[in-house]
């Protein structure tokens, strides 16, 4: 059913409806008719709740009206890649066939399969029953009565007064104050309905002028929205942008998505990208080469090739995308992208995408801030204060963000499109990875029997966790991950954890995604007093089919592997692991609990780590301090090459050699202490 305010504007319309759904005894509450429609396909974004019985009565109780109400009877077949159900619809009296899922390509594939071609409808059922029944509008005017009015008298109608009201808007972007990138919150009330306006690209042409965009397709460009939206608005505003783009300038629309780190950037990129069915490029690629971990560093980008694969792409050309190897910091190979008609959008993404010297050949810039970024920030103020000391925000930024503030913040608020990342991706159910973990041994033909043959693909990973806190953090005497910062080093990547994971039953939740960061970032956290107080180097061996993950790890310095399995379906970790027969087996303490739990007292240092870690700890923290200063200092984009290069390779050089020494070393003492075993051997045997 849907509910209409007590009281409407005449500005007011479907989408300030409100919605409840009613599925056996639950009921579900969304925000009026929210949809893009995109050809044949109807595009909706997931924002239902669940609620009690006694809100819509609440809701009733407060001068809510239900203006239509329906009931749908549905019948469901799910492949795993799309659903199909056949719904009927009590009030038109028809049965309608719908196919859902979250990859557009998919949907298509899966219909052209089947042999279904339409005609389909883009219109919802609230729109077909409003067309058929006649129910009013929010816009109509109440009914005037029918008591004839003799003469020239006039029936008055007092307008309904609005239970919204509109903003003060801000009126340029100038306007816009930093703190917008800085600590993003949400703003106390957003617009009722944000519109893409055109405005000329001529400066000679006022700003405010709208034109017409078959007689200035070329001159004409989007006017900025002046406000900033949650992740969910913005989504279903960029997809509005990009029709409008389409409609009015025609194909390719090329889109740029710039932010932090941690922002959000690539997610909202790839959930645009399964609405549009478009490409997404990473701006990664086109690195031509990083060294020491550099990737923040702007001015190790290939412009020109950039530049070039955005005119083939223009002029309706193919062109060749580059390709970059993350573990070995160098480009790989190419490959060929083409920007089909049927399409006619790319997207680009990445934290330097709405530079000056990229966003000018863009055609929609959106800047994306929050996420892990802002929860970073957060944390360090948190432990701060803690600790009892204060620090402001600013500092913080410059200290661990210096890039960003230099050379990514300046330009977000050019923007035409600003979204607050408010998503916390370790509470929110639809982001989250169960897991289950168990250190009994399973054999390899075990794994590969419970995961499809025709999807299974396999990996090797090997990584180092680095865990940092600030000295005097109260705690009982024992290092705990809630305490820590966890950083993790992998192929050639730094991610980060500030948030331990949730711990129910057998499960631990955690975050699908990584969250990548620059080495500058670990190294402004070191000069702000955290200190690295253990260490842990794993290798993994990764075993997926699209729907699990088995990741079977081998610590240094334990005995035995250790199984993850990981997920989005609860239900299918469990099943797989009890086909695995680890069922009585799991633990959810993490890896950081299982080597501390190892280590007798007496070879921990004060820190809490082993004391044949300590040297190998200290040459890493040592080069990460060393990059992150120089980092620092690299950061203006007409940068000479520093004498400092000299130094790391001589450090990474000396690594190396320590390396082989501790590995010569561990041969030597593991030769003498047989052949002092064997020696007293023989002397028992001959006595």
């Amino acid at each position: 059913m849907y509910l209409r305010p007590p009281s409407a504007s005449e500005e007011a319309r479907i989408n300030d409806w409100i919605k409840v759904r009613q599925s056996g005894i639950r009921y579900y509450l969304s925000l009026g008719d929210q949809r893009i429609v995109d050809k044949n396909f109807i595009i909706r974004p997931k924002a239902e709740f669940e609620v009690g019985r006694m809100t819509l009565g609440g809701l009733l109780a407060l001068g809510y009206i239900v203006v239509v109400s329906y009931k749908r009877a549905s019948t469901t077949v799910n492949n795993g890649k799309v659903s199909m159900s056949f719904e009927t619809i009590d009030v038109l009296g028809e049965t309608f066939m719908v196919m859902r899922g979250t990859n557009r390509k998919t949907v298509r594939t899966e219909a052209l399969r089947m042999g279904i071609n339409g005609p389909w409808i883009t219109k919802s059922y609230l729109e077909m029953i409003l067309q058929r029944k006649g129910v009013p509008r929010l816009s109509t005017p109440p009914l005037v009565s029918n008591t004839t009015v003799a003469g020239s008298q006039e029936t008055v109608i007092a307008a309904p007064k609005p239970i919204r009201v509109t903003p003060n808007l801000v009126t340029g972007i100038d306007d816009l104050p930093q703190p917008w990138t800085r600590s993003p919150t949400k703003s106390k009330m957003e617009p009722v309905a944000a519109e893409w306006h055109f405005i000329s690209s001529d400066s000679s042409q006022p700003d405010n002028s709208v034109l017409d965009p078959s007689s200035f397709r070329d001159s004409i460009r989007l006017a900025s929205m002046p406000d900033s939206f949650d992740l969910d608005r913005g989504l279903l505003l960029a997809v509005q942008a990009i029709q409008a783009l389409l409609e009015n300038k025609g194909v390719p629309v090329i889109v740029g998505i710039g932010g932090p780190s941690g922002s959000g950037k690539t997610s909202l990129a790839h959930k645009m990208a399964n609405i549009i069915g478009c490409e997404v490029v990473s701006l990664e690629s086109y690195y031509k080469q990083v060294k020491d971990f550099k990737y923040d560093d702007f001015s190790a980008l290939d412009l020109s090739l950039l530049s070039k694969n955005i005119d083939d792409i223009r002029n309706g050309q193919r062109t060749k995308v580059p390709i970059f190897d993350l573990e070995s910091g160098a480009r790989s190979g190419f490959k060929e992208l083409e920007v089909s008609e049927d399409c006619g959008v790319i997207i680009f993404e990445g934290v330097y995408a709405l530079h000056p010297d990229i966003r000018i050949s863009l055609d929609l810039w959106i800047a994306v801030v929050g996420g892990v970024h802002s929860h970073l920030i957060s944390r360090v103020q948190r432990d701060k204060s803690r600790v009892g000391c204060f620090i402001s925000q600013n500092e913080i930024m410059m200290t661990v963000f210096p890039m960003f503030q230099q050379l990514i913040e300046p330009h977000l608020v050019h923007a035409h499109l600003k979204i607050r990342n408010d998503f916390d991706p370790v509470l929110s159910p639809e982001s989250s990875l169960f897991v289950l973990k168990s250190n009994k041994k399973v054999a390899y033909q075990d794994i590969v029997a419970i995961l499809d043959s025709a999807k299974f693909c396999s990996s090797v990973q090997k990584f180092i966790d680095i865990y940092i806190r600030l000295p005097g953090i109260p705690s009982n005497g024992q290092l705990s991950d809630s305490d820590c910062i966890r950083v993790r080093i992998c192929e050639g990547r730094f991610a980060l954890l500030i948030r331990e994971p949730i711990k129910e039953g057998n499960f631990i939740i955690q975050p699908k995604v990584d969250f990548d960061i620059s080495i500058s970032t670990v190294a402004g956290l070191l000069n702000l007093g955290y200190q690295a107080v253990a260490y842990i180097e794993a290798s993994a061996f990764i075993y997926q089919d699209g729907k699990i993950l088995i990741e079977v790890d081998h610590l240094q310095d334990v005995p035995g592997p250790y199984i993850q399995i990981k997920g989005a379906n609860k239900d299918a970790v469990a099943a797989a692991g009890s086909m695995l027969k680890l069922d009585g087996s799991y633990t959810t303490k993490s890896y950081l609990e299982i080597i501390l739990e190892r280590l007798p007292a007496i070879e921990r240092t004060s820190g809490g780590i082993h004391s044949q870690q300590s040297a190998r700890l200290l040459e890493i923290v040592e080069f990460i301090q060393s990059q992150g200063c120089s980092s620092a200092s690299d950061s203006s984009s007409s940068r000479v090459v520093s004498p400092i290069e000299g130094v790391i390779e001589e450090m990474q050089s000396k690594i190396r050699r320590l390396e082989r020494w501790l590995a010569i070393n561990t041969v030597l003492w593991t030769f003498l202490m047989s052949a002092l075993v064997g020696y007293s051997l023989y002397q028992r045997k001959r006595q």
